[in-house]
């Protein structure tokens, strides 16, 4: 893909940068008193388009899913390389085929459950749920619901099929990003499959589970080697933090642990793996070139959904403000 190509998108993509709600906004969003208060300041946002009178503080999911999905249509539209999108929204393709199949096992409704956006079309994934193939549809696809139904075929229940559906997923996303011959994006995605490899493995730990499970949930296709993460984590948790530190990743294995140690939750380290993603984005954001812009841009808009949408549980469940302050992830802007 041309570099000339991303530039064109990515002086419209430094247009819609200058819109993300930045700390100034979220102190602003923190100090109302109630959840329903948070409108009158997103109506000044683009959230506003998506917010009248009679949107209630419960809401709120719809305004974001609205929000959400403009992004996605956007940068659509704008991708010069369908890929570099793709990275974002193939997680909400899996997670409606998993919810295609539990319906489909349970004979029950769940569409509201359903995702509106996606690298394929819901239509598509339905009829692949139904006759497992289709013509538009990737091998990696009819491949993951082969094993999904064998699954299910073998021991007639649904419990199990997440880490197929998730195993799939990844590999898939490696596939897209390799596929692109694109650095930065095959950078990217490797560095997202370590991060979700350090939070399963620690995530695991936490429940006590062995090594066989440990290999079965994580994902290859990151530059940390995941029998090297698994043979420390199995020593030892100071093993595991011990051999951290001689990765790209040693800067959040003091906290980490320490963390787990003191809380025995992984509720810092989630902030700290986002953060650590974001600076990367914000260490490349002034690349002209290829599409480190566009890229950085979803993370952001990803971000800032995720904070609002915590924002919004905290003040309708009235967690206090600076426990809420506490949990605002890095912003872009």
């Amino acid at each position: 893909m041309k570099d000339i190509q991303y530039s064109s998108a990515n002086v419209r993509i430094r247009t819609y940068e200058g819109r993300l709600l930045d700390r100034s906004v979220f102190d602003r969003l923190l100090s109302v008193e109630r959840a329903s208060d948070l409108y009158s300041i997103l109506l000044e946002t683009p959230y506003g388009d998506f917010i009248d009178e009679k949107t209630s503080k419960h809401d709120f999911e719809e305004v974001l899913l609205l929000e959400e999905k403009r992004t996605f249509d956007l940068a659509y539209e704008l991708a010069p390389l369908k890929a570099v999108v793709d990275i974002f929204t193939l997680k909400y393709d899996y997670h409606n085929l998993k919810v295609l199949v539990k319906s489909w096992y349970t004979k029950e409704d769940l569409s509201d459950l359903l995702l509106p956006f996606g690298a394929f079309d819901r239509n598509l994934l339905k009829e692949l749920v139904q006759t497992r193939t289709h013509k538009e549809a990737p091998q990696v696809l009819i491949d993951c619901l082969e094993e999904v139904f064998s699954y299910i075929e073998d021991y007639e229940e649904v419990q199990g099929i997440d880490i197929i559906f998730d195993n799939y997923y990844w590999r898939h996303f490696l596939e897209v990003a390799e596929a692109s011959k694109e650095a930065d994006f095959i950078e990217l995605a490797q560095r997202m499959i370590d991060l979700f490899n350090l939070s399963t493995i620690l995530r695991s730990y936490m429940m006590g589970r062995k090594k066989g499970f440990m290999n079965a949930v994580v994902a290859e296709g990151g530059t940390l080697p995941t029998e090297q993460l698994v043979s420390h984590i199995q020593r030892s948790l100071a093993d595991f933090g011990a051999y951290l530190k001689s990765t790209p990743y040693g800067s959040v294995s003091d906290v980490v642990i320490e963390g787990l140690k003191t809380t025995g939750t992984l509720n810092h380290f989630d902030m700290l793996k986002d953060d650590f993603t974001m600076r990367y984005f914000k260490e490349k954001k002034m690349i002209p070139f290829g599409p480190s812009a566009i890229l950085g841009y979803l993370y952001a808009k990803e971000t800032e959904i995720k904070n609002l949408r915590m924002i919004f549980i905290g003040k309708i469940n009235k967690v206090p403000v600076e426990k809420l302050r506490s949990r605002v992830r890095d912003s872009y802007v």
